[in-house]
């Protein structure tokens, strides 16, 4: 009975090691794959103050600096209706203590989407007087479908890896195992310059990419768009 145990047992370990034989392990190459690009942004969202005050003793009122904003944005050709709003609900006037000759203050958000309206914009809060102007952020209308690019030039750079690496020695990469986009740190909005000072200037909204040919002096940071996709091919 033993001789027969031990037989049996030798029999059931070739059955088993034949079995494993029929599944060779899999050659894979794992590698990844980057893209980056710069967006120049073409929206634009200013924050407008005006501020009520004494002139001569005479108050100009926020009442009426606020309808000579939205004349002169009408004259320059923005649609004040589109894109003038009250930044906040909690700035739609309120009555402060006098300050300096300042009694009052209410906050505007103006959107615009055409950089050529900055420089008139710029020049007419000068002009105005009404208050302060800050740029508060700067995106890109089609920044979806950016990032998507993006991410299809990574994945696209990961399988040109694959393919020259195999390629120096003879092999070529097949189907493909694992994608997965790499967690970095989020692409950041590069900003230069927010004024906080009553009198914006051109100076105060800078410095990278160029604005328009008519405005030389103007230009905004770009946008960074950077991904970084790992992916593992069988190797064929």
């Amino acid at each position: 009975m033993k001789r027969l145990f031990a037989v049996a047992a030798v029999a059931a370990f070739f059955v088993f090691g034949a079995g494993a034989q029929t599944q060779p392990e899999r050659r894979v190459i794992e590698v990844s794959g980057s893209a980056e690009q710069w967006v120049t942004p073409d929206t634009f969202t200013f924050k407008i103050s005006v501020i009520e005050r004494l002139d001569k003793k005479e108050k100009i009122t926020i009442e009426q600096q606020e309808s000579l904003l939205k004349a002169e944005l009408t004259r320059i050709g923005i649609d004040p209706a589109r894109s003038l709003t009250v930044y906040d609900l909690s700035t739609n006037y309120f009555p402060q203590k006098r300050v300096r000759e300042v009694l009052g203050r209410k906050d505007y958000r103006l959107k615009l989407m055409d950089i050529t309206k900055i420089s008139p914009l710029v020049e007419l809060i000068d002009r105005l007087n009404v208050g302060r102007l800050s740029l508060e952020s700067t995106e890109h209308s089609q920044i979806t479908r950016l990032r998507e690019e993006t991410k299809i030039e990574a994945i696209k750079a990961a399988k040109r890896k694959a393919e020259y690496l195999l390629g120096a020695i003879g092999e070529r990469p097949g189907k493909t195992l694992f994608v997965k986009e790499v967690d970095e740190e989020s692409p950041r909005l590069r900003l230069d310059g927010v004024n906080s000072n009553s009198n914006f200037s051109m100076s105060n909204i800078t410095r990278s990419a160029p604005a328009a040919d008519d405005d030389p002096d103007l230009s905004f940071s770009q946008i960074r768009l950077r991904y970084v996709i790992d992916a593992k091919f069988e190797i064929e």
